[in-house]
């Protein structure tokens, strides 16, 4: 751990991937220099290949109306509309703090940008590198530049306890991975730390995001919303074997990519007779459910996706992927792959207000941990643009939250380590989760795995780490169990259809020992 810094700090940062940096950035851009970022890893962040923005020279015309259309429409209407104005409204001002900071975007031979057509968006809109992943790319460019403006990184260290005294966050407390634990105080904090992870099975994920953090923020006393959404990437690599959990990149149906059932039919042409492009995530993972119910999927139960007529130059401009599936001994110029869904994000977390503040005084959440913004279903090249913008948002209202009256540290609570504990439990949560968690659920596995899973919570009551991991696997069941119906990426088979009486955001509150469910109307 680097105890350079002065503390207590001014902010601190639980999470380095873009939402954390770009929150360090607007607080530098504010004068606040006196930050801590705690870096357990970097998340997702460098696996990013897309950054959807409204740009003023796109020949296509955009504009934020337009753009916030797409995402309330993706996100089957129950997106909190003011997050997504806010959203829509700052993506060219974080563009321009990205170019700022030394971020270069593709650009095309007459000078402008080279967008692609993601999942989810009626025009082109995402901008990209294609020489390697934009995610990692804005990682190392912003990290540098924090590191030269002397922001503190705890490096190997993550946030294990909120520490909230009287309704505001007093700080947090932190460990390494070697056990070293540090309570560390600031008056503004930021939830920066990703998704539910590996809360599944099998994912897209990192290591790094447990998905753990939802105990967290709900032990701590913050609201939750939208956690039974689950966001499944759909053209995930179910072959070759040491390209499994690859995602294929949803912008390549805007390159002219195929998808296929097994009787060589573009079965996504019977729902969206216009072509695959743009074509919302959620939509193309229900027709790939309804070919592998239909018999028409391939032997892995997914389908294939067809690349063998694009121009090898498309398929140079996505190296991360072209080259895994190439290395692991798939030619696509000739062959198809097989591709299906995959836990690959969320769209539930904290529950924020526009200045991207929880209900905790002082304690701000920022990318995939802040809930609301992407409602049932989230647009592809839109999980780096949520995670800028709300940085940004987070950062400059941390920068301008009041440091007086930082409250006194509230006892400390133990952290328990139990290894052997924690490799016995921790495969028996996940495989609960993954069972009655998945693209498909019902009353019964729901209600099923919340009795596992307290019970699995109080068997890891010996191990901090595992306890928490129990505990947001119970969440999520709770939220999914309280959604009747089918809307987006939650999909109760014994509810099927969408319902009105569900045109609403579902918030978890802790009460007492009990977790309270309440219907937010959209």
């Amino acid at each position: 751990m680097n105890m350079r810094g002065k503390e207590p700090f001014d902010a601190i940062i639980a999470g380095s991937g873009i939402a954390g940096l770009i929150a360090a950035c607007a607080l530098s851009e504010k004068g606040v220099r006196n930050v801590a970022v705690l870096s357990p890893g970097y998340g997702g962040a460098p696996y990013i290949a897309a950054f959807n923005a409204v740009l003023p020279d796109n020949p296509s015309v955009d504009s934020p109306d337009l753009y916030c259309s797409d995402m309330l429409a993706a996100g089957y209407g129950i997106g909190d509309r003011a997050l997504v104005e806010a959203l829509g409204a700052l993506t060219g001002e974080c563009v321009a703090l990205l170019e700022r900071r030394g971020v270069a975007f593709a650009r095309l031979e007459n000078g402008r940008y080279k967008l692609r057509h993601a999942s989810g968006s009626s025009r082109p809109r995402s901008l990209c590198r294609t020489d390697t992943l934009v995610g990692g790319h804005i990682v190392n460019v912003l990290r540098r530049e924090l590191e030269r403006q002397g922001v503190v990184f705890f490096d190997e260290t993550a946030c294990v306890r909120l520490l909230v005294n009287g309704g505001r966050i007093a700080g947090v407390l932190s460990a390494t991975e070697g056990g070293q634990v540090a309570a560390l105080r600031a008056p503004a904090v930021l939830a920066a730390w990703g998704g539910v992870g590996n809360l599944y099975r099998k994912s897209t994920y990192p290591a790094d995001i447990d998905g753990r953090t939802l105990a967290m923020g709900f032990e701590a006393g913050a609201s939750l919303i939208d956690l039974e959404f689950v966001e499944f990437e759909p053209m995930v690599c179910y072959d070759p074997p040491e390209a499994v959990g690859e995602p294929c990149p949803t912008a390549m149906l805007g390159e002219g990519a195929y998808l296929l059932n097994n009787k060589g039919e573009r079965f996504l042409l019977k729902v969206r007779p216009q072509g695959e492009a743009g074509a919302p995530k959620s939509l193309i993972n229900n027709a790939i459910r309804e070919e592998v119910r239909a018999g028409r999927g391939s032997s892995l139960g997914g389908v294939f996706v067809d690349l063998r007529h694009l121009d090898p130059k498309v398929l140079e401009a996505y190296p991360w992927f072209y080259e895994r599936v190439e290395n692991a001994g798939l030619d696509v110029r000739r062959e198809l792959l097989q591709v299906g869904p995959m836990a690959h994000s969320h769209s539930g977390g904290l529950e924020i207000d526009r200045r991207c503040m929880t209900t905790i005084r002082g304690l701000f959440a920022a990318g995939e941990a802040a809930g609301g913004m992407h409602g049932a279903c989230r647009m592809a090249g839109n999980a780096a643009t949520q995670a800028a913008v709300s940085g940004l948002m987070a950062g400059r209202s941390m920068a301008e939250f009041p440091p007086e009256n930082l409250p006194e540290l509230p006892e400390i609570p133990s952290i328990r380590v139990d290894s052997r504990r924690r490799a016995l439990l921790l495969p028996r949560i996940r495989e609960t989760v993954s069972k009655h968690i998945e693209r498909e659920r019902d009353a019964d596995g729901l209600t099923g795995a919340l009795t596992s899973l307290a019970d699995l919570r109080e068997q890891a009551s010996g191990d901090t780490f595992t306890e928490q991991c129990a505990l947001s696997g119970l969440l999520l069941a709770e939220a999914a169990l309280a959604r009747e119906e089918s809307r987006g990426t939650h999909n109760r088979t014994d509810f099927p259809e969408q319902r009105s009486a569900f045109d609403c955001s579902i918030r978890l509150t802790k009460k007492g020992g009990a977790i309270e469910k309440e219907r937010i109307p959209r």
